[in-house]
């Protein structure tokens, strides 16, 4: 090869014959067959010139190079990337915790894990009534006071598994939440068993669906009502301590107004915590809107909350119009 200049004048006429690429001078073509053409910067299209990009100083201008500046393999390109966010949807969910859940899909997983409690709660006590009650009388008491510490254990964890989910359900994860919400229905299916024990199925039938009617009713009333609800809070609990109070005082002083008094009293309280509790799912989806996890971890609060609001609606129906064994 008599191109490529050799600085160090290895030959006579200062030209290395072994030298097969670089800048020669003397040549039409600067970049050499090993040189730069290869990298796939030089267009073959071009005769004669050096042009390191489209429309360079050497060369037909006019011509249509198939150069690396033309059609760019890498790099930022703008539209290209819109096009990649709108295709796949990246430029909407960058920021960690985001996402898509409507106020409708929160709605329906908190109704839906309610109802899921509700009939872990219903099967175990069922299940629990029927085995207390085959056999004779003395079978039945023999085998409730074996299950008395069963009664008053299960109660204990209620409240503890109770107190936990309310607060620290929004740190911890939504699986380890969740499985403490249907341990909890487990729970109070154990610790229900007793109150069905004493009323008879019709009774118990008559007073569940009566529950569910108010339950629907005032629900629906908290979702969409455009009365703020937040104020009746203050007054819901102090009404909760009375609750507390004359129930106590009732196991004490076995009184007939007295029970229906109780009764009556917690049903107005329940039924009124119920819409209470409906209208803070909107609430809490405005509050967290945007991060899917949190709303997981706060739906499973809310349907423990409704879940309470349910079963003591039916309790105080059934020792209010309830027939007993």
């Amino acid at each position: 090869m008599n191109n490529g200049y050799d600085p160090n004048g290895r030959s006579q006429n200062g030209y290395d014959q072994s030298f097969m690429g670089g800048y020669d001078p003397n040549a039409n073509n600067p970049y050499q067959a090993n040189g730069y053409q290869s990298n796939g910067y030089q267009d073959n299209s071009v005769s004669q010139g050096y042009r390191p990009y489209e429309g360079g100083t050497y060369g037909n201008p006019n011509q249509n190079y198939n150069s690396y500046a033309q059609q760019p393999q890498n790099g930022y390109n703008a539209p290209m990337q819109n096009a990649y966010t709108q295709n796949t949807g990246y430029a909407a969910n960058t920021a960690a915790g985001t996402g898509t859940m409507t106020l409708a899909d929160y709605s329906k997983k908190i109704f839906l894990w309610m109802g899921a409690g509700l009939a872990v709660t219903f099967f175990v006590a069922l299940g629990l009534m029927l085995y207390l009650t085959s056999g004779t009388e003395l079978d039945l008491y023999l085998k409730f006071s074996n299950m008395l510490p069963v009664f008053y254990g299960g109660i204990v964890v209620e409240l503890v598994l109770a107190f936990v989910l309310g607060l620290f359900v929004k740190k911890m994860p939504y699986g380890v939440s969740l499985g403490m919400f249907l341990v909890y229905s487990v729970v109070s299916g154990v610790t229900f068993t007793p109150i069905l024990c004493v009323y008879d199925a019709g009774s118990a039938i008559f007073a569940f669906a009566a529950a569910a009617v108010l339950f629907i009713t005032f629900a629906v009333y908290g979702i969409v009502t455009k009365r703020d609800l937040s104020k009746l809070g203050p007054i819901l609990a102090i009404g909760l301590i009375v609750l507390i109070l004359f129930s106590l005082i009732g196991i004490v002083v076995h009184m007939s107004w007295a029970s229906i008094l109780i009764a009556l009293l917690g049903i107005a309280i329940f039924i009124g915590l119920t819409a209470y509790d409906a209208q803070k799912i909107k609430a809490n989806y405005n509050t967290y809107a945007g991060d899917d996890e949190m709303l997981k971890r706060t739906s499973v609060n809310m349907a423990l909350q409704l879940y309470l609001d349910f079963v003591n609606i039916f309790i105080y129906i059934l020792k209010l119009v309830g027939k007993r064994r």
